[in-house]
């Protein structure tokens, strides 16, 4: 499918421009509380590693799991942890543990999200082109499910930012109140995107 090429580098850009606006963040914001930096860190590493994967960038399976399952476990600990924000701590367990998810069933096939065996190399659905899919529907099912629900909350959050912005001036972009969740946004749809294309 020729088409599918296009989505996959709008994945790559999509996920890229929220990892890269989420470094940005990380480094601009050094008297930020540590929480909110660990927040831009773990964010940014999801973004940068889904425009990867979805560029096909290939990354040893042991250090990808490593990474993201520390990320992941890292997560729960302080979701367990936390006396609020636990949603919070639960959509990064979401995201790292797709990551993990994705870097091991990558590793069985072809490199990059949808990637295909045809002779033209072109990226497309796996199941459209007669190549098998890769890892195991119920879990892809589940994640994806997992990354919708989170990109419905942090959209569901915009609507209260937006209608409640009052006029203190402008504010740089990497302060903007709305932009973190947007970016949730769309890491998130990217992600259950990126676990179709499986």
């Amino acid at each position: 499918m020729g088409g599918g090429g296009v989505l996959v580098w709008l994945l790559v850009l999509l996920c890229g421009g929220a990892g890269a606006y989420c470094a940005a963040r990380l480094c601009l914001r050094r008297a930020a509380p540590p929480a909110h930096r660990a927040a831009d860190a773990t964010e940014a590493l999801m973004g940068l590693g889904m425009a990867a994967m979805a560029a096909g960038l290939a990354t040893p399976t042991g250090v990808g799991v490593a990474v993201y399952g520390s990320a992941a476990l890292v997560s729960l600990v302080l979701g367990a942890r936390a006396s609020g924000h636990r949603a919070h701590h639960a959509y990064h367990l979401v995201g790292h543990a797709a990551m993990v998810y994705m870097t091991v069933a990558m590793s069985t096939g072809p490199h990059g999200i949808g990637a295909t065996r045809d002779a033209g190399g072109m990226a497309g659905m796996a199941g459209m082109s007669g190549a098998p899919g890769r890892g195991l529907p119920l879990l892809t099912g589940a994640l994806l499910l997992g990354c919708v629900a989170v990109s419905l909350s942090a959209g569901l959050r915009l609507v209260p930012t937006a209608a409640t912005t009052t006029d203190d001036g402008p504010r740089p972009l990497w302060r903007a109140a709305a932009l973190p969740d947007a970016c949730r946004v769309v890491m998130g749809l990217s992600m259950a995107t990126m676990l179709a294309l499986l």
